[in-house]
């Protein structure tokens, strides 16, 4: 992808003629090991976005971080791209406002708990300790990915999917 189609890629970006920045490591991206994009913006850290390759087509969303809550500090986390498990900080709500013409439906969003880091794909890769009856590393690694990127691929379609109808009152 180029950098075009990935700024072109957000959908539900405010106002909708902002400028996305790109990671600096951008030029560097080996993308036929890249099962998504993930990014913070590097001049607002509480702002991410998540781009991946859907069905031919570049498709993109701007996510916001809510803060962690300390209360919750003993516990874990799974995350619902890669579904491992993390301690709470590492593991944050983002929330993606769905992109609307209609004023009424800006304030929807959808949440999802994500890597406060956005590296999925390190831990997909990651190699796991294996045991006498377990598959093969290459079968776990793959279905590891596959299952990454049709989670992400559902988030992203979940969230940019076609005009919400708005009910009147009355």
């Amino acid at each position: 992808m180029s950098r075009d189609e990935v700024r072109g890629a957000i959908a539900n970006r405010e106002p909708v003629g902002s400028r996305v920045r790109l990671p600096s490591w951008f030029d560097e991206i080996a993308w036929d090991k890249l099962d998504y994009l993930g990014w913070r913006d590097p001049r607002a850290p509480m702002r991410a976005y998540l781009v991946a390759d859907v069905d031919g087509v570049a498709t993109g969303l701007l996510l916001r971080q809510n803060p962690n809550q300390a209360e919750l500090g003993g516990r874990s986390v799974m995350c619902s791209l890669c579904h491992f498990m993390r301690r709470f900080n590492e593991v944050a709500l983002f929330a993606a406002p769905r992109p609307s013409a209609d004023k009424r439906q800006r304030l929807s969003t959808l949440g999802i708990l994500v890597c406060t880091d956005l590296d999925c794909a390190t831990k997909v890769h990651s190699t796991p300790l294996l045991g006498p009856y377990d598959p093969p590393l290459d079968e776990i690694i793959q279905s590891r990915r596959e299952g990454l990127r049709a989670r992400t691929v559902a988030f992203l379609r979940s969230v940019s999917s076609a005009q919400r109808s708005v009910r009147g009152r009355g």
